[in-house]
């Protein structure tokens, strides 16, 4: 049974609490960490060569770009590293498109990447498909100018004792190889800067 709906993302490690903005602890974010080697590619336009760093990481779908800052790839060339990007899915639950770089991943937590955590707004429920819709929206002083959608697969058992929709959640979860969808495998409730009083 469905239930109703009702999405920069930004990691609150990354964002100063200072006069104007949420608490961090009730911020919206949504972080993808990648573990990959550094590549570069170079796209010739007409005379002009353009190069572009990104992060080739396993197990990616294709049309799914990780961009990487000029100094950052031009330091880490055919180096291993970790980094944190911004996800956004299709409506299937899939990675999707050039991702925005959020910051460069600790290694001590690069055994857990392919990885990613969000806390939002659940928007969807919906158990017959074995998915869910979370919704992030902007924070007081923070990068992200419009909300936006992700869509997560999660199994029955989780999808049934999820609180209703509307509610602040956090959710943590990996990275499916090849198919790039993101399976959510925990949960809590979750407190929200703009949560009813």
């Amino acid at each position: 049974m469905e239930r109703v709906s009702l999405a920069a993302s930004q990691d609150p490690a990354e964002t100063p609490q200072s006069e104007g903005q949420c608490p961090r602890d009730q911020a919206y974010y949504a972080s993808l960490w990648s573990v990959g080697h550094v590549r570069l590619r170079e796209v010739k336009k007409k005379d002009k060569v353009f190069s572009f760093y990104h992060l080739e990481a396993p197990g990616y779908p294709r049309g799914v770009f990780l961009p990487l800052p000029r100094g950052l790839g031009q330091t880490f060339l055919n180096q291993r590293i970790g980094v944190v990007y911004a996800p956004r899915t299709d409506e299937q639950g899939a990675l999707k498109g050039r991702l925005d770089y959020l910051r460069r991943l600790d290694p001590t937590l690069w055994e857990r990447a392919p990885y990613f955590h969000l806390r939002g707004r659940l928007a969807a429920v919906n158990p017959e498909e074995g998915h869910l819709q979370v919704e992030v929206r902007p924070n007081p002083g923070g990068k992200l100018r419009a909300p936006f959608t992700l869509t997560l697969l999660a199994p029955l058992s989780l999808l049934e004792v999820l609180p209703p929709v509307g509610s602040a959640v956090y959710l943590e979860g990996e990275v499916r190889p090849r198919s790039g969808r993101l399976v959510v495998r925990r949960w809590e409730p979750a407190r929200l800067w703009d949560d009813p009083q």
